[in-house]
């Protein structure tokens, strides 16, 4: 599991993760683990009317695009921004 944070594009209006210097795609349904007082917990990104995060099956909460949320991911499972497809 890489350390990261979870932030808000404006121009594009998604999240993004970073990983030091490098930017990677994240959508609905993707699951990371968000750190909420040292502790983590598994999440699934999910849009409605705003971006919220599902968090062990059972709590949502949703984001605020001025915050940047402390993270851990599986980074093989991620593709970076500036990726060829």
């Amino acid at each position: 599991m890489k350390r990261g944070i979870l932030v808000y594009n404006h121009s594009t209006q998604e999240w993004r993760v970073w990983i030091g210097q490098s930017s990677y795609w994240i959508d609905q349904g993707y699951h990371f683990e968000i750190r909420i007082n040292n502790r983590y917990f598994l999440a699934y990104l999910e849009k409605d009317l705003d971006w919220f995060v599902t968090l062990d099956n059972d709590v949502t909460f949703v984001l605020h695009s001025q915050e940047i949320y402390k993270i851990r991911v599986k980074i093989q499972d991620y593709i970076r921004v500036d990726a060829p497809f």
